[in-house]
């Protein structure tokens, strides 16, 4: 069963509890860091979930689309920070308190199985991203980190300390690589801040790395 019917088949005590939420594109639906008590199904649009605090090297972007859902992690365990989210598209959303969704789980078999699915797939997902990531120069991590802010909007806000820090690099390390990326032509740092000087090329480079 998917969830479209799962959710059309709730219970109706469940479904009273359902908090509707429209989203503009562009607009944050979940703020990083931020502690979140909500399940999230998405039944109109796309959203994109990113990663900002990093675990090693470990960077992980993700794209939903309608009748999907986020947030299921942290209603399990409230020491994991929370994903940001950002809706790719006018998106709407059913929001469920997480003491609504263990009631849920109780009586409802195939919503309950949905959820292990999902939490066994994205273990399966992060696990891989890990090892592939890990194999990275400095150099590919710097633009994976560098194309993470950019993505959200945050590229302006990222300093030589905060990337060193999520690429898990020395300064000095840090920039002998920035430096390379910057003789590439991909980036450029001015008056401490970078910006990108090829999207499409970074986009092909990170496409390249991650599929090998």
């Amino acid at each position: 069963m998917n969830l479209k019917d799962i959710v059309n088949n709730a219970p109706e005590h469940i479904k009273k509890e359902f908090i509707h939420k429209t989203h503009k594109k562009g607009s944050l639906i979940i703020h990083a860091h931020e502690q979140n008590n909500y399940l999230y199904i998405l039944t109109t649009g796309r959203a994109e979930v990113y990663r900002q605090s990093y675990v090693g090297t470990t960077l992980s972007l993700s794209i939903y689309d309608s009748y999907s859902c986020f947030g299921e992690i942290e209603i399990f365990n409230e020491s994991i920070k929370t994903f940001g989210v950002i809706a790719k598209q006018n998106c709407e959303t059913i929001a469920i308190h997480k003491t609504k969704v263990y009631e849920w789980m109780k009586i409802d078999f195939n919503f309950n199985f949905y959820l292990i699915k999902q939490l066994a797939s994205k273990l399966v997902l992060s696990s891989d991203t890990a090892a592939r990531l890990s194999l990275l120069t400095a150099k590919d991590r710097i633009l994976l980190s560098i194309h993470n802010h950019y993505k959200v909007g945050e590229l302006d806000n990222l300093t030589k300390q905060m990337l060193s820090s999520e690429v898990c690099a020395p300064i000095r390390s840090l920039n002998r690589s920035i430096a390379q990326c910057i003789n590439e032509g991909l980036i450029n740092y001015k008056d401490k801040k970078f910006s990108i000087h090829s999207i499409e090329e970074i986009e092909r480079n990170l496409k390249e790395l991650l599929l090998s």
